[in-house]
């Protein structure tokens, strides 16, 4: 696991060294907290809300995102993807991404109702069309089930 993460890393920067030499540079990258505004909300107490603002000129990979509970006693279910844009990628082929902006809903499994909190990892990656990639995520937030907040 940890050899496929390195090569993953590698690949990214291969991609984004193999790309700076036709990158505009009339315009600086935006930071990653705005290209890819990440909110969360708490619709109800067995349910999370994850949105991703997503700037012009930027996406998210589908196939980046790795979203885990740090609380033993709640589990995630797999959220449900919505339909996304197929893109030819030159280093990873087709693939499905998200532009302008992404919501996934995701369901929590509690052990015991009595379960009020939870703290989980996201994890997400994207690029910009003019062929910076960016290094993948990586977000932890709590949430308060019983007063649906995020902390």
């Amino acid at each position: 696991m940890r050899k496929l993460n390195t090569l993953n890393i590698l690949l990214v920067l291969i991609c984004c060294l193999a790309t700076l030499a036709y990158a505009d540079d009339s315009q600086e990258p935006l930071p990653p907290d705005e290209a890819f505004a990440l909110t969360a909300t708490v619709p109800s107490s067995d349910m999370l809300r994850l949105s991703w603002q997503i700037a012009d000129g930027y996406y998210l990979y589908q196939h980046k995102f790795a979203i885990s509970s740090q609380t033993p006693t709640i589990n995630l279910a797999k959220p449900s993807f919505p339909a996304a844009e197929n893109k030819n990628d030159p280093f990873f082929g087709t693939v499905a991404i998200y532009r302008q902006q992404l919501t996934l809903d995701i369901p929590l499994k509690r052990q015991a109702a009595t379960d009020n909190s939870v703290t989980i990892d996201v994890t997400f990656q994207g690029c910009a069309d003019k062929g910076i990639c960016y290094l993948p995520i990586h977000k932890t937030m709590s949430f308060d089930l019983a007063n649906n907040d995020t902390h």
